[in-house]
Formats: C-alpha cells, structure tokens, sequence
C-alpha cells in the first residue's frame, strides 16, 4: 500500500480529535481557533498536529503533538518544518524539548517579545513539569 501524507487546515471532527489530544498531551489550549491548527493526516489517519498563533508582536509555534503510535516515525519534524514553511521572517516557541527544536534550526534566547514571554509565565505557572522551559527563536534564511 502507497503511503499518502497530507497537511492541511482541520475539519471540524478532526479539530474535536486534536482537541482531545491538546488535553491529553496537556498543551497550551488558551483561545484554540481552527483556523490556527495544521493537521498532518497519514494514510487517512490523525498522526499530528501543530499551532501557529499570530500575535501582535510574534509569530509563536505552539500546541505541536504527534500522535503516539506516530512517534519516533520522524512525523513531528515533518509537522514542525510545513508549519514554519508559512512563517514569512522569524517565530517563537515555548518548550522543554529543546534539544528536538535545535535540529530544526531553532536556537535558544533569552530575551524576547511581550506574547512569548506572557506564554512562557503560563507554562510555568499552569503546566508544571520537572524540565525548565526554555525560549526558542527560528529565523527564515
């Protein structure tokens, strides 16, 4: 069988299902619009799905899962990569897996704009984990 890869805008079931995800992975759900969401679909199914979120002041990456039979497949740096395809100059993530963004050309900062770092005191405060979070920055070439 032929392996079909597609990534696109949600429909309204599959965003239901990456809601469920969000839950399940415990990521940033604040203010989920569709509209924000890519899904890659592998072989007709959910296998990941990621967020760009358009702030005033940044473009931040966010709210990225890959499902968990998906792992280890090398799905979550195709998702990431055709997110950043439509980043037009730089974008931003909050994360505590940076050493997976560094492969991806993403460096760590330590300063930044207003939104990432209002993103960074609700990881903290609201997603307690026992890694720090760490800014990263990408920039288009």
């Amino acid at each position: 069988m032929k392996e079909t890869i597609v990534v696109r805008e949600p429909n309204d079931k599959e965003f239901e299902e990456v809601k469920k995800w969000v839950e399940k992975f415990w990521l940033d759900n604040d203010n989920m619009q569709k509209e924000q969401f890519r899904v890659m679909i592998y072989n007709n199914e959910l296998a990941a799905f990621g967020r760009l979120r358009i702030n005033d002041d940044a473009t931040e990456l966010c709210t990225i899962g890959v499902l968990t039979k998906f792992q280890k497949k090398g799905i979550g740096m195709a998702m990431v990569r055709s997110l950043l395809s439509s980043v037009e100059k730089e974008a931003y993530l909050v994360t505590v897996i940076p050493k997976f963004f560094l492969k991806l050309g993403f460096e760590a900062v330590k300063q930044y704009p207003k939104s990432i770092q209002k993103k960074r005191d609700l990881c903290v405060t609201q997603y307690h984990v026992d890694t720090p979070y760490e800014v990263m920055k990408w920039t288009q070439n």
